[in-house]
């Protein structure tokens, strides 16, 4: 088995997740960090008993012999460092958002395609709930594609640092949440033909953990309408403003209804015409006619982030949810700021090749009666 040398670029909390991921993996491991601010990247080293820490991403790139680099950067950091590591030969794991412009978006994913480099940039979708939905997504169980929605809302960040300011995060919700919604959606249905948004911030004057008051001039509030192939609109919300989390995703069939992580609910089926096999019977928003499905074991090499990035690194392939599959997600975001400033509809000018690629019928609602 090929040992996999990674470097880490980023100190703050999000970081932990996948040194702890990489951890539990065979020949993986963190050989050094990187901070802006020394004390940090040392802190974060021995915390995980990584040998060597950096000030200076470029130093550590060009200093360790590293297969590949994980960016856990503020948001407006990821592009300098993902294009510096792509630049060098290094493959790339990315947080989201991939960046805070979509010019950068773009350049990082044709330059890994140009070196021929794994990149894989978050959000990471292939959770039991959503690769279990799959099954179901077809018109044999939820009839014709009518529509769908998603949201991602929350209180809004505890914590007074950069997320409450644009100049270094050049983005609120949109950036932070909505890549969350929006990229299930473009999982589950694949490209989107347009978007349409309104985006503002609805809280200015904000109080934060321990009761500290902030101003904030970050996009809080986002709603946008995004239209699919065969002209089905899903309407995908984040919001900084809501007394509980609520991270839902609902696809609307003619005969029935797929809901991801809603009422209590992983996955639940509506399906009033046929009984779900080897599902539990419930019921969902006061339905009757509701099956649970039990969920999918996930692959071994889709246990999570990390077993995911490991295996491609070492089957030398591109991510299920690749470069291009996640530029779109992007542009769907970043169509919607622009959308939100005009006033008109965005139309989007990327595309994609789905890894669950939908038949066009389960779209086509206009050439038979259903």
């Amino acid at each position: 088995m090929k040992p996999i040398k990674l470097g880490m670029v980023g100190s703050g909390d999000i970081s932990n997740r996948f040194f702890e991921q990489a951890a539990k993996l065979e020949q993986v491991e963190f050989t050094a960090t990187c901070a802006r601010r020394l004390e940090n990247a040392e802190k974060k080293a021995k915390m995980y008993n990584v040998p060597r820490w950096y000030d200076d991403y470029h130093k550590m790139m060009d200093t360790e012999e590293l297969d590949a680099v994980v960016v856990t950067t503020p948001h407006s950091v990821h592009a300098e460092v993902v294009l510096a590591a792509l630049e060098r030969g290094l493959h790339v794991l990315n947080e989201k958002p991939m960046a805070t412009r979509f010019e950068d978006c773009r350049s990082m994913v044709e330059l890994a395609e140009e070196k021929r480099l794994i990149f894989m940039s978050l959000p990471y979708d292939l959770n039991p709930g959503l690769t279990t939905s799959l099954n179901y997504v077809n018109e044999e169980t939820i009839g014709k594609i009518t529509g769908a929605e998603a949201q991602l809302n929350i209180p809004g960040p505890g914590r007074d640092n950069w997320y409450y300011h644009k100049e270094i995060s050049h983005g609120g919700a949109v950036l932070d949440c909505l890549v969350y919604p929006v990229s299930r959606l473009i999982t589950l249905l694949g490209p989107a033909r347009s978007v349409m948004a309104e985006v503002g911030t609805l809280i200015p004057n904000r109080i934060v953990n321990g009761g500290k008051r902030v101003q904030s001039d970050v996009d809080d509030n986002a709603t946008l309408i995004v239209e699919f192939a065969g002209g089905q609109h899903a309407v995908i919300r984040t919001l900084w403003g809501t007394s509980f989390n609520q991270n839902n995703t609902l696809i609307y069939g003619r005969k029935g209804t797929v809901a991801l992580n809603d009422s209590g609910f992983p996955l639940v089926i509506h399906s009033p015409h046929t009984a779900i096999e080897d599902a539990k019977q419930v019921t969902w928003r006061g339905y009757a006619n509701c099956y649970a499905p039990k969920l999918l074991e996930p692959l071994e090499s889709e246990q999570n982030i990390m077993s995911h990035f490991v295996h491609c690194l070492r089957a030398d392939m591109q991510p299920k949810q690749h470069g291009r599959q996640q530029l779109h997600v992007h542009e769907v975001m970043f169509g919607a700021y622009e959308s939100a400033a005009s006033g008109l509809r965005y139309m989007m000018t990327t595309t994609f090749e789905a890894w669950n690629k939908l038949p066009a019928s389960i779209f086509d609602t206009k050439s038979e009666y259903i």
